[in-house]
């Protein structure tokens, strides 16, 4: 993260902006999705939105700057164009805390089972609900075993997890979302057999 000083309307006033997926929330990373998935009739419309998004830059302040500024901040942005780093990590720390990644899918709980199905069901892209998932995927761990799920998590950690890096957990998240579908199928073949 850079800091970035600009005068606006005579104020000088200072900005983050990110230079790369590290500076990059799990919140902001699902509002980048969003966003590229809506057609903007001008380019320069959506870049500013996503400057908004990814900056501290308020969206009247961004409209009040001179073109070469904002062509200037918008090239720092190439980094969007790159993958984000794909590391699996068994851990993560949180505001001193860590949580581990639950990885094991093949002994689901009854809850773990239905809160996975219903996120599913919410939207076309499981990517708008990532920070959902985490709080399926990442527990801390009491007397050496992950936590058990509490359907609570959801309200209680999703805060907390949408401000993580996204470079945190992405591998996670990945590997999960394309497990998901051997999950849902093995689901079904348990049904019909029974």
């Amino acid at each position: 993260m850079i800091k970035l000083n600009l005068e606006i309307d005579g104020e000088e006033k200072v900005y983050d902006i990110p230079t790369n997926w590290d500076d990059i929330t799990v919140g902001k990373f699902i509002e980048i999705v969003k966003l590229n998935e809506i057609n903007y009739k001008w380019d320069l419309n959506k870049i500013m939105e996503m400057m908004g998004i990814l900056t501290t830059i308020p969206k009247d302040d961004i409209e009040l700057l001179p073109v070469e500024s904002f062509m200037e901040i918008q090239d720092k942005f190439s980094f969007l164009k790159q993958d984000v780093d794909k590391k699996m990590k068994d851990s993560i720390v949180i505001d001193g805390e860590e949580y581990f990644v639950k990885n094991d899918f093949n002994d689901l709980t009854l809850g773990e089972s239905i809160t996975i199905e219903t996120l599913i069901k919410q939207v076309d892209n499981p990517v708008y609900i990532l920070d959902q998932f985490l709080c399926l995927l990442l527990r801390r761990k009491k007397n050496g075993k992950l936590e058990s799920f509490k359907t609570t998590f959801l309200t209680d950690r999703i805060d907390l997890f949408r401000k993580i890096p996204i470079t945190d957990v992405y591998q996670n998240i990945i590997f999960f979302l394309s497990g998901e579908h051997t999950y849902k199928n093995n689901m079904k073949v348990s049904l019909v057999n029974q």
